[in-house]
């Protein structure tokens, strides 16, 4: 299942990257106060894909169960409040997160990331997103970017954000149809991000 390229080098598989990516939009979410409907994995031929039905538009009154405070203040994020619109940087660090999150998981594998596919979607919208926030200004822009990327990979590295990714991904990769549902993402989620 599960590539090796030289001694310590474990090359994460199509099904490993679309997992860990969805799941990191996931986690992020829930840092950010979104609710996430469901999760799906899709094969087109070799590769795989995913899809991922979350708030991006407005964070409701009641939102999903958050992280403890503690984790708030470790990451330098602050702690989501209910009835707001998303700003355009949140959801450039949702679509960030997921490249971070492909990034990570070939770190953690001793893998050069440049070595597999990472994210090309997701980093196409996000700079999509920029341009939309800044369309006359492309160094507010990269700013914008690399500060998205920036705040999302401090998310990730995050030892309790990580293991609620783990947890997810492997749950996704093993439920039938590679689909989770609301009820049980937010239960997995959850438990992983108490020990924050």
């Amino acid at each position: 299942m599960m590539a090796t390229s030289g001694a310590n080098k474990q090359v994460p598989t199509e099904l490993d990257l679309a997992a860990c990516n969805e799941a990191d939009h996931t986690v992020v979410g829930v840092v950010q106060g979104r609710y996430t409907e469901y999760i799906l994995l899709m094969q087109h031929g070799e590769k795989w894909g995913g899809k991922i039905e979350q708030d991006l538009d407005f964070r409701h009154h009641l939102m999903p169960e958050l992280p403890p405070h503690s984790l708030y203040a470790r990451i330098g994020y602050p702690v989501p409040l209910g009835e707001r619109n998303f700003m355009v940087v949140e959801n450039c660090i949702l679509k960030y997160a997921g490249v971070v999150a492909e990034e990570l998981l070939c770190e953690k594998r001793g893998v050069n990331s440049s070595e597999v596919r990472i994210g090309q979607i997701d980093i196409a919208e996000a700079e999509g997103l920029a341009r939309s926030r800044f369309p006359e200004d492309q160094q507010a822009q990269q700013t914008m970017l690399y500060n998205a990327k920036s705040l999302a990979r401090k998310i990730l590295s995050n030892p309790a954000c990580w293991r609620a990714v783990e947890v997810l991904a492997q749950e996704l990769k093993l439920a039938p149809d590679h689909m989770l549902k609301e009820t049980r993402i937010h239960s997995l989620v959850s438990q992983a991000l108490k020990t924050a």
